[in-house]
């Protein structure tokens, strides 16, 4: 059973999740995330370097997280998360000008995280999806 001490690794991942890919810092999320989940982000870091913008997110607080789902499989455990949390999320070109988002209003996510473990092991971000 997932119990209050997945709950604070949970939130303790998105947290360093979102500080690693504000840092821009693949070996940092090789850490935290799946193979796959790397591959994405990188993706994602590489087309922000192609448009010459850089996304940072910032001040992230978990506002809810409520566990959808929970299963196993061979030799693996998952949940899957909603959650909703806030941020301050800008994005800037090259020379600092603000292209997207504020650097003083908060803005609020809603996201299915699903993370997975071998048991006895620590979570990893397994997957990301917007909620509907």
């Amino acid at each position: 059973p997932v119990g209050p001490a997945d709950f604070q690794a949970f939130e303790q991942i998105l947290r360093d999740v979102q500080a690693a890919w504000s840092a821009q810092d693949l070996d940092a999320l090789r850490r935290l995330v799946t193979p796959e989940m790397v591959s994405y982000f990188a993706e994602q870091l590489a087309e922000q370097a192609s448009r010459g913008v850089r996304n940072i997110v910032s001040d992230v607080r978990l506002e809810r997280g409520d566990l959808a789902e929970a299963w196993s499989e061979v030799g693996r455990e998952y949940a899957t998360v909603a959650m909703r949390f806030s941020m301050i999320d800008v994005t800037r070109d090259a020379a600092g000008r603000i292209v997207d988002g504020s650097p003083t209003e908060r803005v609020t996510a809603t996201e299915l995280w699903t993370f997975m473990r071998a048991p006895g092991g620590r979570w990893l971000l397994s997957a990301i999806q917007q909620a509907r």
